[in-house]
């Protein structure tokens, strides 16, 4: 809990947007189905373990977890730490009477904490929130640090679309913590608490909404278990030999070689690329990874991202590419079979272009590519390229979305396909095609249930 209040106050101190995850089981089992609440969890800037279950079964690994940091009790002690340092927060989501009255109880405790901003805005479905007054309202209260009530995984896909506009130095999505400070929803007491055992008495509280939703998540912790136990053993027993590696330049792309175990004791051994340039990790010599060897892939890329540069991981062996999609990481992983498809790889995500519109009059259609991130860095000039052809020619009744390049879609990628959808009704005879769909974005689209709207057939069904 200290740590992650200093860890706050250096975000703060440095002024760059970026946000919190805090995560529980039920978080976890949500991001195993769903690739883009995994790629948020990759990108945060801290990740805090909320969930008694993940505490327990960290101690079956040779690096359990220190203490359970939960929102509901990071967020008492955040406003008194602000209080104290001049921090400006902002409360948004939930029910405005409960936003009221948990500032009210905030200002009480700490008097000399500064809210410059509530606001409620009408519940709705994520693509078809006001985002523009709400990121208009954050922005002119210029916070230092936002709490946002919307439930996960509402909460972090709005934090994940919005944190580098709204410049707020700490994002962090707060679920029912309002409530608990409105008074609302009690906590558990504190011996209770204090036996890890609060889970027990939420649910008292909240049988019909949580019993369910408790037993999924207990279903999948022993099923993700059970399936990381063998290579949890398999890495306490492996040697900590030396790894291998050099590094070459060729084309102007940094090739770095990875050999022998990536676990727990090797990991600090295996260099990282200089980031000056674009990059290939050759991990076919790479014979064991473990949780740490997969945390050091996650960081090697992280680092990738914060400097503009792309790069990839090449030629991993069967074993590693097993416990990749084990964990499912090679949905927010950029892997590619071989040095060749390396090269196309980045030379795609480098150039990160795609080509213009195709008009097509004779058959009257209109052929759009998407771009591999359609997130609302891109979807703004794909939907003024569509709306400027579209309504061009008066003729067109067919809009292809070719996906076959797409690795990543967000809400606000799903918000612009309905956008199109929407765009074509609105013609006779007018009709969306949806084509070459990647395995993410059709997780998107069922993880939001627009299959039926998209006319996406249902999961197992033959596509």
């Amino acid at each position: 809990m200290e740590g992650t209040l200093r860890w706050i106050g250096h975000l703060i101190a440095r002024k760059q947007p970026s946000y919190l995850v805090t995560a529980n089981l039920d978080f976890a089992a949500q991001a195993s189905t769903d690739a883009e609440l995994q790629r948020i969890l990759v990108e945060a800037e801290l990740v805090l373990c909320d969930g008694t279950p993940l505490l327990w079964a960290s101690r079956l690994t040779s690096h359990p977890l220190r203490e359970r940091v939960a929102g509901s009790d990071l967020i008492p002690k955040l406003a008194e730490r602000a209080a104290t340092e001049g921090w400006r927060l902002f409360l948004l989501g939930g029910e405005q009477s409960s936003l009221n009255a948990a500032a009210e109880n905030l200002k009480q405790k700490d008097p000399g904490l500064m809210i410059v901003g509530t606001y409620s805005p009408p519940f709705a479905p994520l693509h078809e929130l006001n985002h523009a007054e709400i990121a208009e309202r954050i922005k002119a209260a210029a916070p230092d640090i936002l709490l946002v009530a919307f439930g996960c995984p509402k909460q972090e896909k709005w934090i994940y679309q919005h944190y580098r506009d709204i410049g707020v130095p700490c994002c962090i999505g707060v679920g029912a913590t309002i409530d608990f400070l409105a008074g609302k929803v009690h906590r558990a007491p504190a011996w209770i608490a204090a036996l890890d055992l609060e889970w027990i008495f939420r649910m008292v509280q909240e049988p019909r909404r949580l019993a369910g939703r408790y037993l999924k998540d207990v279903i999948f912790l022993i099923t993700q278990l059970i399936r990381e136990r063998e290579g949890a053993i398999k890495a306490a027993l492996s040697s900590r030999s030396a790894s291998l590696q050099h590094e070459i330049r060729a084309n102007d792309v940094e090739i770095l070689h990875w050999g022998g175990p990536l676990i727990v004791g090797t990991v600090d051994r295996f260099s990282k690329p200089s980031y000056n340039s674009p990059f290939i990790i050759d991990i076919s010599k790479v014979t064991l990874i473990d949780s740490r060897g997969l945390g050091h892939l996650l960081q090697t890329l992280r680092g990738a991202w914060k400097s503009g540069v792309v790069g990839c991981y090449a030629c991993p062996t069967k074993k590693v590419r097993t416990i990749m999609e084990m964990t499912r990481l090679e949905r927010v992983i950029p892997i590619a079979p071989d040095k060749e498809s390396a090269l196309k790889l980045l030379n795609r995500e480098q150039l990160g272009n795609t080509p213009p519109p195709v008009v097509d009059l004779e058959k009257h259609t209109l052929l759009l590519v998407m771009p591999q991130h359609v997130t609302s860095e891109t979807t703004k000039e794909c939907q003024d390229e569509v709306g400027r052809e579209w309504f061009r020619h008066g003729n067109l009744l067919t809009l292809q979305l070719d996906f076959g390049g797409t690795l990543l879609m967000d809400n606000t990628g799903l918000g612009f396909v309905i956008h199109c959808r929407q765009l074509v009704s609105e013609r006779k005879g007018g009709q969306l095609k949806l084509l070459r769909l990647t395995p993410n974005v059709l997780n998107a689209i069922r993880t939001a249930r627009m299959e039926s709207l998209l006319g996406i057939p249902p999961k197992g069904d033959t596509e």
